[in-house]
């Protein structure tokens, strides 16, 4: 009888003990779903930054060929007035510096953002 008491004190122990191991496993697994959940988000966020940043390094790219064909227009023009003997209006002599001005800017930001864009899908 007294034999029959130990077990039964026993069985209960190791049920005990089976179920805060039960619950320590249920804890690291909510722990884990939880810190996927959150680590997928962000990987989607940096990929949809990635891909913004490709766009951006595209059409910065479009634009440095407009750009281009802009400043050939000018040159045609300059060479036209100079072959006339006149110069041209200030509004256009503007306009050709701001052009410039673009063209380096759309250089630095389509550079800028192809790094950017190939370093984000690199860590992904």
């Amino acid at each position: 009888m007294e034999i029959n008491r130990v077990y039964e004190k026993l069985n209960k122990v190791e049920l005990k003990a089976e179920k805060v191991e039960l619950a320590l496993v249920d804890d690291l697994v909510k722990k884990y779903d939880n810190i996927k959940s959150k680590a997928d988000s962000l990987t989607l966020k940096a990929r949809k930054a990635a891909q913004e940043l490709d766009e951006v390094s595209s059409k910065s790219k479009s634009m440095l060929k407009e750009i281009a064909d802009v400043q050939k227009l000018a040159n045609q023009i300059y060479k036209s007035a100079e072959d006339l003997g006149i110069g041209l209006p200030n509004e256009a002599e503007v306009a050709v510096r701001q052009i410039d001005a673009y063209r380096s800017d759309m250089a630095e930001v389509s550079s800028t953002t192809e790094k950017a864009s190939d370093l984000i899908f690199g860590l992904l």
